[in-house]
């Protein structure tokens, strides 16, 4: 009896202390902005209508890149939570008859601030405001950015929105991965898409890796379940969800949509 009681207190002090670790660090987990080096992004070494752009928001600045080709149509990009938003600019500076903006969150890289859920939604509206004047529109969300690019979708005039590896939400990915945890409760930054994506009046595409172990496919279908507009589903098979913005057939792909 005493060994029974011995492990149901041992069980209760370690589940308490999963329970503070969760919380304590849910930030770093969903905004995990230490990788990106804190430096002039990448790209501008080597695209000649590229330039370094900044952007005061509220309590802080966004970093990021404009690719200028003095269009009519502008790509704005979201990257995801350990990404330089900038490196998509290198994907698709080839394209044709597209101006492309990316800036990296608060927090990360040379961008100045403290992340939030309700400061990355901010940031994307005014982003949008700056920078969207006269323009035909065209979202991208990667990850963690595709919860952003569907918030600012479902706010703003938009002509289409492509979303890669999405979610429903991010609360929704955590109960996955930590079944026996009170996720609702002890989540602060829930990037509930699922009830944005319903308002949203664009054509959307969903680009899916199969079987991604990061964003699990059930999160992205249901997802897919609230879409109200007109949508594609395209399906990756030979990448991962860490490795799809380097695959060349994903890339391919993309350009592909864009450029329709």
């Amino acid at each position: 009896m005493a060994t029974i009681k011995t492990f149901f207190i041992l069980f209760l002090v370690a589940y308490i202390g999963i329970v503070l670790y969760l919380y304590l660090t849910q930030k770093s987990k969903i905004f995990n902005f230490d990788i990106v080096p804190k430096k002039e992004p990448k790209v501008l070494k080597n695209c000649p209508k590229c330039k370094e752009v900044k952007l005061k928001v509220r309590n802080g600045f966004l970093d990021g890149v404009y690719l200028d080709n003095s269009s009519k149509k502008l790509i704005i990009y979201f990257g995801g939570n350990s990404d330089d938003a900038t490196d998509f600019i290198e994907i698709i500076k080839d394209i044709k008859g597209y101006d492309a903006v990316a800036f990296n969150y608060r927090g990360n890289g040379l961008s100045k601030g403290i992340p939030s859920e309700n400061a990355l939604y901010r940031d994307a509206l005014s982003i949008y405001d700056k920078f969207a004047k006269d323009k035909e529109v065209y979202v991208v969300g990667r990850s963690l950015g595709s919860g952003v690019a569907t918030y600012l979708t479902s706010k703003r005039e938009v002509k289409k929105l492509l979303l890669i590896t999405p979610y429903d939400s991010i609360e929704n990915v955590a109960k996955e991965k930590y079944p026996i945890f009170p996720i609702s409760i002890l989540l602060k930054y829930k990037f509930n898409s699922k009830n944005f994506i319903e308002k949203v009046k664009a054509p959307i595409v969903i680009f899916m890796v199969k079987d991604d172990k990061t964003v699990s496919n059930k999160r992205t279908n249901n997802l897919i379940k609230h879409i109200k507009s007109k949508y594609t589903l395209k399906i990756f098979e030979h990448t991962t969800h860490a490795d799809i913005l380097s695959d060349k057939t994903f890339i391919k792909e993309l350009k592909t949509v864009i450029s329709d």
